[in-house]
């Protein structure tokens, strides 16, 4: 007798029966789309900064070595057609061009 008075209590004390919240699915799996697509361009920009402060250190390390191994007098002062006022200039030629904002992308 206590299975079957388990039974009803079970029976009546249960949640009614409902029809899926679809609008709640459809904005959980937009959330989801959207957080993959933020992870997908973090990633994406830490490898653009992680690139960009490689290249960075190696000009840097260019620019030393050749202003370390030209020829000079003084030493402290950069000759205007020397290898290290090349090295001054790519590296800033290259700090304008990595400056520059990215282009807008259309479509994603």
């Amino acid at each position: 007798m206590s299975d079957d008075l388990d039974l009803r209590l079970a029976a009546l004390l249960a949640p009614p029966e409902r029809a899926p919240d679809e609008a709640f699915a459809t904005r959980m799996s937009r959330l989801v789309v959207a957080e993959e697509r933020l992870r997908a361009a973090r990633r994406r920009a830490w490898t653009r900064f992680v690139t960009m402060m490689l290249a960075t250190a190696s000009l840097l390390l260019l620019f030393i070595l050749l202003a370390r191994t030209a020829p000079g007098d003084s030493g402290e002062v950069v000759g205007p057609f020397s290898r290290a006022a090349a090295g001054l200039l790519l590296l800033a030629l290259w700090a304008g061009v990595a400056s520059a904002p990215p282009a807008p992308r259309h479509g994603h």
